[in-house]
């Protein structure tokens, strides 16, 4: 689903707490039945300790979001929301929906449209 530079990017920017290290893992295993399986990982050390997600997962996003809330219930002071915020957008980049917001130009043209109907 992702590649590991991509991970490790959504692990950095879900991130908002004190300075820390991040190490993002991405492991793939061949079950005996021939499928292979990839586990997402993510750890945190900030002030000495690692806050890592509890169990390695099969989502990404999950991973990233088990990390943050057990580095949130030891006391760490990071904000969720903006974690929840980092995955919504990269979900919703990966599903192809236009991220961008319109530019000065465009804000521009439609000002002036708005004033040339109101004159």
């Amino acid at each position: 689903m992702l590649t590991p530079l991509q991970f490790s990017q959504l692990a950095a920017a879900a991130w908002a707490g004190p300075a820390s290290i991040v190490q993002a893992t991405i492991s793939t295993c061949q079950l005996f039945s021939g499928h292979l399986i990839t586990y997402y990982t993510v750890s945190y050390t900030s002030g000495g300790a690692v806050f890592l997600s509890p169990l390695c997962s099969t989502c990404p996003f999950q991973a990233v979001a088990a990390a943050v809330a057990a580095a949130a219930a030891a006391g760490v002071p990071v904000c969720r929301h903006h974690a929840q915020r980092a995955i919504a957008r990269t979900a919703a980049a990966l599903c192809g929906v236009q991220l961008t917001r319109p530019g000065f130009a465009c804000r521009a043209r439609r000002h002036r449209c708005a004033s040339l109907r109101h004159a």
